[in-house]
């Protein structure tokens, strides 16, 4: 896979694959529903209100902490873009230098989980630590996005890039899911 430049990963925010059996993720969904496309356009500003509100993406994650098995992380970065306020993180990768392993954390306010798009992988629901949840793995990039409920009109994504294989971003975000899930609100 092509290492790409860390904006145009983060526009690539996607999902992946369904779990296999009795492995703890993302169950995978009926192949004949259709994901509902996102209303908002890429250039819409995010607003905040409700219980996404008080949520601060670049608090939510600790990868030197929380992902110290996949390396060193520069220091987030934090954006606004495509709806969404995002901080990511790119693994220091001093051997190549070439870019790494990129994770963000997108909160989207105003978008629940069932309008992650579908980016040619489909649209994996299930949950994570009972609240709703679903996976779009872009199995041209390599890359996933996990999309993780805040209530029922906001959001978490999780967004892996610049990994050689859809399953292994898929996986890697489940893990990051479940380390960011409980830090969110609850109702």
């Amino acid at each position: 896979m092509t290492r790409f430049a860390l904006l145009p990963a983060l526009a690539l925010l996607v999902l992946t694959t369904a779990c296999g059996d009795g492995t703890e993720g993302i169950a995978q969904s009926d192949p004949s529903t259709e994901p509902t496309p996102q209303s908002q356009s890429p250039s819409t500003a995010p607003t905040k209100s409700g219980l996404s509100a008080t949520l601060e993406p670049c608090e939510l994650l600790i990868p030197d902490a929380d992902m110290a098995r996949y390396g060193s992380f520069h220091e987030g970065r934090y954006r606004e873009a495509a709806g969404a306020r995002l901080c990511s993180w790119q693994r220091q990768d001093d051997a190549t230098a070439k870019s790494g392993l990129v994770i963000s954390v997108g909160v989207r306010d105003s978008q629940s989980v069932d309008t992650l798009t579908d980016v040619g992988g489909g649209i994996n629901s299930g949950e994570v630590n009972g609240r709703s949840a679903a996976e779009a793995p872009d199995p041209r990039y390599g890359s996933c996005t996990l999309a993780v409920a805040v209530d029922d009109h906001s959001r978490v994504d999780i967004g892996i890039t610049a990994m050689d294989d859809v399953n292994a971003a898929c996986d890697v975000a489940r893990e990051v899911a479940y380390l960011v899930e409980p830090r969110l609100p609850t109702a």
